[in-house]
């Protein structure tokens, strides 16, 4: 990381937090645009990430347009991430990058500020890659489709 001390842990872990907050607002967005059409589209605003990627998954499920399809691919690859960032921020993190978990069943592990940094770029690709999915490929799509329905 540019700029960043040696061993800072603080600010890539910052990052991930910002990435995920933006990911978060992308899925908000996706929500926003499937409203309506069912309602688990309405899912409330307080819930979960992975119970909005949930809610959003069962909805695009439901329609037969191929570009849903693209986005449940999408979403599908984003539990390993919210997974390991669950553990990240549900952890305390000790010096020299010692993760100690607060659910007592997983063990301890450490992390460099390499892969916090890794993590956040990561969840910033796969943002990216849903909100383009979304708004080049799917919002055209849902278009086409109540068009061709009020016709």
């Amino acid at each position: 990381m540019d700029g960043a001390f040696e061993g800072d842990l603080i600010r890539p872990l910052g990052l991930v937090t910002l990435n995920f907050g933006y990911a978060e607002a992308e899925v908000d967005a996706l929500l926003a645009a499937l409203n309506g059409l069912d309602p688990i589209g309405n899912a409330p605003r307080n819930a979960t990430l992975g119970q909005k990627l949930a809610a959003v998954r069962e909805l695009l499920n439901g329609l037969q347009i191929v570009e849903a399809g693209e986005l449940i691919s999408i979403i599908d690859t984003a539990s390993r991430l919210v997974e390991r960032r669950n553990v990240l921020v549900h952890s305390c993190i000790l010096a020299r990058g010692r993760v100690v978990p607060s659910d007592k069943a997983k063990g301890e592990l450490t992390v460099t500020p390499q892969q916090l940094g890794g993590l956040a770029e990561a969840i910033f690709t796969w943002k990216e890659e849903l909100s383009a999915a979304r708004q080049l490929r799917l919002i055209p799509a849902l278009t086409r489709r109540h068009d061709n329905e009020g016709t």
